[in-house]
């Protein structure tokens, strides 16, 4: 009988088993292909969101006029400008995630001027509310800028042109955008600042460097040396152009601006981050913007203040950082921009609660600091504080709106898990100072009601926040 099945060699060699056989193949190729394809244009996204690095920069004066009030004792009205006050602005791009960091030479900076001002870059630019870091420098011969309220009156027109002035340094950084790359540096500098609390052998409490009585044998017989350390890092992030110029620095101190003698010549200065910015300047070029953030010098300061030769003391900071510029490593890797905050509910410091002797001790009198204290009782019970991480590559910034004591600051360095971290007080907002726990067992002015707002577990709770802001930034790059 004749079978109906071919043998094995005929269907192998049939022509519509060729047919069939070229088509899956060509399927199959044709498949592979597109997926190839997909795949490409998937590195080729990948690439130019992790890898390509854009930045701008920007400055824009905001000296105020001569007649307006400097901040510190005494509300002097000023006679005219040193060196200008600026907002010192840049925009860096990766991809689609674009960090604006502006740097102004203020004492600080309010919570409502701040959102004024984010929100005017929010209309007119693509950056996002998370990703604008309004970062005053905490320079003392700048305008007095009061807490808000009825009878925050002083200075109050220049004060209102504040959030567009530092919107426009925003707007026009980002209008500048320019492909870049980037260089990271540091110096050690262990000259010209110090931890401004020392303790006091009679009564095992602080006292602050600059009280009279502490050079009063009689009432000090012996210190017992300061109560914490320094942070001696200066760090300077680089950005040059293709063509090798630069284009601009972020850089990052700890300590107090408080050098150039606002308190007898009454003029304007953006004081040693102003002489950071011009060292930049004379030896890179007068493109070089120099974006100044203050880190956590709420307990350090020079050891010398309001001194005619305070240019020549500034230069110490100025020639640090053109130094660490000059010897700052390329980022080999892709440059990723990235950023994320957070507004905080946390506590207000139980003012009431303050012993009377708390401000005697320190050689004042009991009324001198009856308003402030009185300020920080009428303040709500919680209060909401914003707080903020981002990263550019390897290099992590951290922000706080309170002056942080050093520790933090370097708790903050250490738990990081990022290579390169600094912190930037005073962003945003302003919350007062935030001592450390021992700080405020050491008393001192820093941890008096009026002074310090926020409770040492609030304070916990905001260094907390941006230490999981920057985990949850280095684990968002892991997963990618």
């Amino acid at each position: 009988m004749q079978s109906n099945h071919l043998p094995p060699d005929a269907v192998l060699f049939s022509p519509c088993f060729q047919r069939d056989r070229v088509a899956r193949w060509l399927n199959h190729t044709l498949v592979l292909i597109v997926v190839m394809g997909w795949c490409v244009r998937g590195l080729a996204a990948d690439k130019e969101t992790r890898g390509e690095l854009k930045i701008g920069f920007s400055q824009v004066d905001i000296t105020p006029p001569a007649g307006a009030i400097i901040t510190g004792p005494g509300a002097p009205a000023s006679t005219g400008t040193d060196d200008p006050l600026r907002a010192r602005a840049m925009v860096v791009q990766s991809g689609d995630r674009k960090l604006a960091i502006v740097g102004v030479d203020l004492v600080k900076i309010r919570r409502d001027l701040a959102d004024q001002a984010i929100a005017l870059v929010t209309q007119q630019t693509g950056i996002t509310r998370d990703a604008v870091l309004i970062c005053p420098s905490h320079n003392h011969s700048s305008p007095l800028i009061q807490m808000q309220g009825e009878k925050a009156t002083a200075n109050k027109e220049y004060i209102a042109t504040l959030p567009k002035l530092i919107a426009d340094s925003i707007i026009q950084a980002d209008q500048e955008l320019q492909p870049a790359r980037m260089s990271i540096g540091r110096a050690l500098v262990y000259e010209g600042h110090c931890n401004r609390r020392v303790i006091s052998k009679a009564d095992g409490l602080v006292l602050n460097v600059w009280l009279k009585k502490l050079n009063d044998l009689k009432q000090v017989p012996q210190v017992l040396g300061s109560e914490g350390p320094i942070d001696p890092e200066l760090w300077v992030a680089r950005f040059d152009s293709l063509d090798g110029k630069m284009l601009g620095t972020l850089v990052n101190f700890t300590c107090h601006p408080c050098l150039h003698d606002r308190i007898k010549i009454h003029t304007w200065s953006a004081d040693f981050p102003g002489v950071i910015a011009e060292h930049i300047a004379e030896a890179y070029g007068k493109q070089a913007v120099c974006v100044f953030t203050q880190g956590c010098s709420g307990n350090i300061e020079p050891p010398v203040m309001w001194t005619p030769d305070w240019k020549e003391r500034s230069a110490v900071f100025a020639q640090a950082a053109v130094d660490a510029a000059k010897d700052a490593i390329p980022v080999q890797e892709p440059v990723i921009v990235d950023y994320a905050r957070r507004d905080v509910d946390v506590p207000r410091c139980n003012a009431e609660a303050q012993r009377p002797e708390a401000i005697t001790r320190l050689g004042w009198r009991p009324e001198s600091f009856e308003g402030a204290k009185r300020t920080a009782e009428s303040m709500p019970r919680t209060l909401n504080v914003p707080v903020s991480a981002a990263r550019i590559g390897p290099f992590a910034i951290a922000t706080n709106a309170g002056e942080l004591f050093v520790e933090w600051g370097i708790s903050v360095k250490k738990r990081s898990p990022f290579p390169h971290t600094v912190v930037s007080e005073l962003t945003n907002d302003w919350v007062g100072y935030e001592p450390t726990e021992l700080a405020f067992q050491h008393e001192g002015y820093e941890t008096l009601a009026g002074a310090n707002f926020v409770s040492l577990e609030g304070i916990q709770k905001l260094v907390d926040t941006s230490v999981d802001l920057l985990t949850e930034l280095w684990k968002k790059d892991r997963k990618n």
